[in-house]
């Protein structure tokens, strides 16, 4: 009897070893870009510090930044869009998320309501497996996520990759780097922008908005069904709703699914914020990385919008002032940190002039653009120096394809138009400037009265388009050249 105990407790501790080394082990070889997503979630819900979820597509993980929200109303929140994400797919995504923390308030996007695809392995969903992945992988095996993959996958093989997803990564170990073991440690490499991610980059393409005078869906379709799903799902819990649709150039039938969410959450007696509506809440042309996707300058404006529009119609605690939350002002100052490293020295100058448009109350730059450059003929370059505060002088520099200088002294502007021998002198926060346009090639600027040193003329530098200049403390602290080729500009610094 003792024998057979014995071999019995042998055989359950050999086989909880061996467990315990398979979970290892699939955790090791597991792709850690769902991991890195995801993390803070689990973290801050064992706290209860989530009291918002955002729901959606790649539109929203782009396009709504908690930190800020967070940083100039107290919300605390998580972002919880996926990549490729339908309702289908977001439905899930709250259901897996509901089973670690209730939120006091569900955002939801209306982003492809209009998709009527039941399953996302249909061939017509044209939704990435990777992206799949990303979204739910860290969320372990559970009845809620045994449901949500049965729903979602009509393929019986489809489903087994997501319910074991050793089977998709037992061969990475041949991939396997340092972060890959940092699972194990406190110092991996999570998302701290609590799952949402921000572009830098700008389009450099010409859109124009147009609204389609679009009415309503004119069917009941797979998405819509989910939201109501949704919308059902959280009143049955208490958790408020908001139904989104984020900006971007929709076409005919993504305005109408707009007005079907706009329709729908009305039936249900929730609100909406349809933005494709609201005039000049982003511009097309300098707030996007593409047609589909915010960049961080749009991101900005959006989540300002929806920070106000639940301010007015279902407020949340204020959280700032709180014991327990400092990891998320360790976070907003990370990510302002990182925003303002990224205002200078930028080798792509769409993105440089967008970051100064992000930051640029606390500097002094100027901006040098020479005489008869092709640069005129670049209307996003031009719609961004107006941003930044560029007049009709800029206009008038366009139209005769002359020199352009803007001093900007912690967002006072300053401009010079034409090519002279004038000097003109402009006081700054940095020293005194003095500024002449001799000719299209050959300005001068000096600083503080050094006439040793024109910051403007370089033989190396002589015929680049823009030069972007950082003072401090009466010093140039960078000095960037980019030179035009067809609307791509080559970068150079000193």
């Amino acid at each position: 009897m003792n024998k057979k105990l014995s071999l019995f407790i042998k055989t359950a501790v050999f086989l909880a070893i061996l467990c315990v080394c398979f979970i290892c082990m699939s955790l090791l070889v597991e792709r850690k870009s769902s991991f890195n997503k995801n993390q803070e979630f689990f973290e801050e819900a064992k706290k209860d510090h989530i009291d918002a979820f955002f729901l959606g597509s790649s539109h929203v993980i782009n396009g709504i930044n908690p930190l800020q929200l967070f940083e100039d109303y107290g919300y605390t929140s998580y972002n919880l869009g996926g990549y490729g994400s339908v309702l289908l797919s977001s439905y899930w995504q709250m259901m897996l998320a509901l089973d670690y923390c209730t939120p006091k308030l569900m955002v939801v996007d209306s982003y492809m309501l209009e998709n009527n695809i039941r399953y996302i392995d249909d061939p017509e969903a044209n939704v990435s497996s990777d992206e799949l992945h990303l979204n739910i992988d860290r969320f372990p095996l559970s009845r809620t996520k045994y449901h949500a993959i049965n729903d979602m996958f009509q393929d019986r093989d489809e489903k087994y990759p997501y319910l074991a997803d050793f089977i998709v990564y037992h061969d990475r170990w041949k991939e396997l780097e340092a972060d890959d073991f940092k699972r194990f440690t406190k110092d991996a490499n999570v998302n701290r922008m609590m799952g949402a991610v921000m572009e830098y980059g700008i389009h450099s393409q010409e859109y124009t908005y147009t609204d389609f005078q679009a009415g309503t869906l004119e069917q009941e379709t797979v998405g819509t069904a989910y939201l109501r799903r949704i919308i059902e799902e959280c009143q049955s819990r208490n958790i408020q709703v908001v139904v989104v649709t984020l900006p971007f150039l929709a076409m005919y039938d993504n305005q109408a699914a707009a007005h079907t969410a706009t329709q729908i959450a009305a039936e249900y007696g929730v609100p909406s914020l349809n933005m494709l509506e609201i005039p000049g809440i982003i511009d097309v042309n300098t707030d996007m990385e593409d047609a589909g996707h915010l960049n961080v300058l749009g991101s900005r404006k959006v989540t300002s919008c929806l920070g106000d529009f639940i301010a007015q119609n279902c407020p949340l605690p204020d959280h700032r002032e709180d014991s327990g939350y400092e990891k998320w002002n360790d976070y907003i100052g990370d990510y302002n940190a990182e925003l303002a490293s990224m205002c200078e020295g930028n080798d792509d100058l769409y993105t440089q002039l967008m970051m100064l448009q992000l930051n640029n109350s606390n500097k002094t730059f100027t901006i040098s653009v020479r005489g008869d450059t092709a640069v005129y003929s670049d209307p996003s370059l031009v719609r961004q120096l107006h941003s930044l505060g560029a007049t009709e002088m800029l206009d008038q520099a366009v139209s005769s394809n002359c020199s352009y200088m803007m001093i900007s002294d912690h967002g006072v502007i300053t401009e010079f138009v034409g090519d002279s021998e004038n000097e003109f002198t402009v006081e700054t926060s940095d020293g005194v400037f003095l500024y002449s346009p001799a000719s299209a090639i050959y300005r001068i600027l000096y600083v503080n009265g050094d006439t040793e040193n024109n910051y403007l003329y370089s033989d190396d530098h002589a015929y680049a388009d823009v030069q972007l200049l950082f003072f401090s403390g009466g010093v140039c602290t960078s000095h960037q050249y980019y030179t035009c080729d067809h609307f791509t500009y080559d970068y150079d610094q000193r």
